[in-house]
């Protein structure tokens, strides 16, 4: 099972499309502020979640939401506006902000893994990419295109991809 929570009116084919409302092509109308989601524990192999965390009220609650029903090496895509782009704060209903360091308090692996004492989330971060403004700004290297994006405002959305590590075999343990 393959969910696109968030969905709007999107229709994603081979995804059950989840929305607070019940507009054209939402399979599911559910609060995703509100938990438990309706979805069984580890049900769902893959999650794409475009243009709802900042809609949210408690990031912690749906990233555990999100790691409840997700399957042991099940994936998810996040994409969010980056934090000072424009895109994040001229919608009057964005109330979260992120940076390319923010899954890192969910992961095994980011550079503040060491700070997740707060959630029982444990994702892999297998990739996290900026979106500049200007498609030519995506040849520069990582690192200058992050002290850009900082600076100058020249990203607008910043996409992570997770997912959640395989349950180790009696033998690995």
């Amino acid at each position: 099972m393959k969910i696109n929570v968030g969905s709007g009116v999107l229709k994603l084919d081979g995804f059950i499309n989840v929305d607070h409302l019940a507009l054209p092509n939402v399979d599911v109308v559910h609060d995703l502020n509100s938990s438990p989601w309706p979805f069984a524990d580890e049900s769902v192999e893959h999650i794409r979640a475009y243009n709802i965390l900042e809609h949210l009220g408690n990031t912690i609650q749906v990233m555990e939401e999100i790691w409840r029903i997700l399957k042991p090496g099940g994936t998810v895509e996040i994409c969010v506006p980056y934090y000072n782009s424009p895109c994040a704060f001229q919608d009057p209903t964005h109330i979260k902000f992120f940076t390319e360091e923010t899954m890192d308090y969910f992961a095994v692996n980011g550079r503040h893994s060491h700070l997740n004492y707060y959630s029982k989330c444990r994702f892999e971060i297998t990739q996290v990419v900026l979106s500049p403004i200007r498609s030519f700004l995506s040849f520069l290297p990582k690192r200058a295109l992050r002290f850009l994006a900082h600076n100058f405002a020249i990203v607008y959305a910043v996409t992570f991809f997770l997912q959640k590590p395989p349950v180790k075999s009696e033998h690995e343990i």
